[in-house]
């Protein structure tokens, strides 16, 4: 929703989302043709990672480390222990210290912590594949250099 919001409020001319079924009449969407990938981590050090067949259930008695948004900060009650980040950089540097485990974008884990000390979690159906949605104002519609990039994004 913070996406959707930036976008209706003019802070924004194009938005990445996890995809929904459907938006605001005002915002336009396109699927992107490839899809995300994301991944359950904790630090090489932290005791979850030298376990296997974790269940999701498992991990509540540990601390999550969760993506907070702006707007709906209550969206997504945890069931246990929970920290919180702005971002995903922030939450994967707060999981290389062993803080707790979180969900990343696997893209992201491969760029910025190859060389860190991060594991998968071994949980039943992770890593998941995400689809992904190109967002955009049609009241106030991207200029060249956005439609530049709405273009380059649904080629791929």
């Amino acid at each position: 929703d913070d996406v959707i919001d930036l976008l209706q409020k003019g802070r924004a001319q194009i938005g990445l989302i996890e995809a929904r079924d459907d938006y605001p009449t005002d915002i336009g969407a396109a699927r992107l043709p490839v899809q995300s990938w994301m991944g359950v981590y904790v630090a090489t050090t932290h005791p979850l990672a030298s376990q296997t067949n974790l269940q999701w259930e498992q991990l509540h008695t540990w601390r999550e480390l969760r993506l907070n948004t702006y707007l709906d900060s209550n969206a997504n009650i945890t069931r246990g222990p929970a920290w919180s980040a702005p971002n995903y950089l922030l939450l994967l540097s707060m999981a290389v210290q062993g803080f707790g485990w979180c969900v990343l974008p696997c893209a992201l884990v491969e760029e910025f912590a190859a060389e860190k000390p991060l594991a998968q979690l071994d949980v039943p159906g992770w890593p998941r594949a995400i689809a992904i949605d190109l967002l955009w104002n049609k009241k106030t519609p991207p200029g060249t250099a956005g439609n530049w990039l709405r273009y380059h994004l649904q080629q791929k």
